[in-house]
């Protein structure tokens, strides 16, 4: 019996279908999406003998991050990294895991030249306080803060596991330790070996592979990130870590001007030089810690400070428009087309659509299921465009369920997009568009797609009259929809549905492109 691998990752528009045949059973991918987690969003892919194996596995995964969730949270009050904080002026012992961090900390602090430090929280803090307000911090408040990062925080004694709290500031792991739990959950769930053959765990953008997976992942673009924009290189890698940091998802808007939440500690205001850099390392807490130290250095600082770190590589993309990229990047860089075809080729100079000078924006966001607050599955989503006669003409986005005999067999739960699909296929096949995208930290459950004015064909479409689609439906729950009628042309606008039970919000913003203002 031949038996089929399916691959459905992130952005698709469609599905990607591989057959071993040879007559014998072969390790099948099975995904897992989850909202909520670490604060953003997960994507794990277990390559398996089946699907009782994969689902241990995701169990492992799941059950590692909230174990060490526990231990370094900071928005938990009873993490240990935050009981921890409330000692004065004695050793405490702390286990292992967060004796190990903290030293990962003072190494990274070391080498960095002060530009990787974990009490820049006291800046984020501050920043947060007067963003609220609408005014940057006055020059007193920056300088009572650095006098804070002068001094010593703690002291650590590895052979007595212990670690004395020196200073009553404001600290977070945050720049370290989703790194360091991404791949203690993915060694778990790979430890014994036993039908698990490879895993792909990615986590709000660190992501970590790990045995007999080689995975192609691309780097969103600092500017205009969403769901189907070019990344701005893709790579492929195997056991490796892989880590985003940049200014796009997250920051202050003060006075109508955006500035980042990296922070430079040695200056105390917002980096300002680097708008994203990607890191590929042997080590997942190291690619993440790189990650951010290399938004505070300048570029040319951070390739040196990657070069003299053993296996490691980036890509820095600086506010000025320059990309660099460090020796080793060439070894892990696909110089092929981008698998997200047709998403932004300019059109022909004499085009008539409206695509060369307006792009549309869709955000939704996904409702929780409950409300306890924590994790939950993302429901499959399927987001396209119908023209006037409501013939579909663009998929935009497709995730679906995989693994075993899915995910064909969960497409008719997304009716409206499933019968739209059936009447499209008469004419066309699916463009196949599969990735899956290193990105710096996002809220969980809110996503944005760009239609750039294109068809499946990549032929542009003219102005006039559309419908933006959007299906959700649960396994074995609901299944909703949102149809947004437009009519684009010179004009743009914003506009807005009414949510339902998987979808809380939708939007659109029909724009002109940077480009063409």
């Amino acid at each position: 019996m031949i038996r089929c691998r399916v691959r459905i990752v992130v952005v698709v528009l469609g599905a990607w279908l591989t057959v071993e045949g040879g007559g014998r059973a072969v390790a099948e991918d099975f995904g897992f999406y989850h909202e909520n987690v670490m604060g953003t969003s997960l994507e794990l892919i277990v390559r398996a003998d089946d699907v009782v194996t994969a689902r241990r596995a995701e169990g492992r995964v799941l059950s590692t991050i909230d174990r060490l969730s526990r231990v370094f949270s900071d928005y938990d009050p009873s993490s240990e990294f935050r009981r921890w904080q409330k000692s004065r002026a004695a050793s405490v012992a702390v286990s292992a895991e967060l004796l190990e961090v903290l030293a990962m900390c003072d190494h990274w602090r070391a080498v960095s030249g002060g530009a990787f430090d974990p009490r820049v929280e006291i800046l984020s803090r501050l920043w947060s306080a007067t963003a609220d307000e609408d005014r940057t911090p006055r020059a007193d408040e920056v300088a009572r803060a650095q006098a804070f990062l002068s001094r010593p925080t703690w002291r650590l004694d590895p052979r007595g596991r212990t670690a004395e709290r020196l200073s009553d500031g404001p600290m977070s792991l945050n720049a370290i330790a989703k790194g360091y739990i991404v791949e203690k959950a993915v060694l778990a769930a790979t430890a014994d070996g036993q039908g698990v053959h490879g895993l792909m765990l990615n986590v709000g953008g660190d992501l970590r592979i790990q045995g007999a997976l080689t995975w192609t992942i691309g780097i969103a673009a600092p500017r205009g990130d969403s769901e189907t924009t070019r990344p701005v290189a893709t790579i492929e890698v195997r056991d490796r870590a892989v880590a985003t940091s940049g200014s796009t998802q997250r920051g202050f808007r003060i006075k109508g001007r955006w500035y980042s939440h990296v922070f430079d500690p040695r200056t105390g205001a917002p980096a300002a030089g680097v708008l994203s850099a990607t890191v590929v390392a042997p080590r997942s807490a190291d690619a993440d810690a790189l990650a951010t130290a290399l938004n505070v250095l300048s570029p040319a600082e951070g390739v040196l400070l990657v070069e003299a770190t053993p296996g490691a590589a980036c890509l820095i993309l600086s506010a000025d428009g320059r990309v660099m990229r460090s020796p080793g990047w060439s070894r892990f860089e696909q110089r092929g087309p981008s698998l997200l075809a047709f998403a932004d080729e300019p059109q022909a100079p004499d085009s008539k659509s409206w695509g060369d000078r307006f792009e549309l924006r869709v955000d939704f966001e996904i409702n929780r299921p409950d409300a306890t607050g924590g994790r939950y599955r993302r429901p499959y989503v399927a987001v396209w465009v119908e023209n006037e006669a409501g013939f579909p003409i663009r998929n935009l986005i497709l995730w679906v369920s995989q693994g075993g005999s899915g995910p064909f067999q969960w497409l008719p739960d997304l009716k409206r997009w499933y019968v739209a699909d059936q009447s499209r296929k008469k004419t066309a096949d699916k463009t196949e568009m599969v990735l899956t995208i290193s990105r710096p930290t996002r809220p969980p459950g809110k996503y944005s797609v760009v239609w750039n004015g294109k068809d499946d064909h990549g032929k542009a479409v003219s102005p006039g009259a559309y419908t933006i689609c959007i299906d959700a439906a649960r396994e074995h729950g609901t299944s909703q929809s949102i149809r947004i009628p437009v009519t684009l042309n010179a004009k743009p606008f914003s506009t807005s549905a009414k949510g339902n039970v998987e979808i809380k919000s939708a939007s659109i913003d029909y724009r002109r492109k940077a480009s063409a203002k």
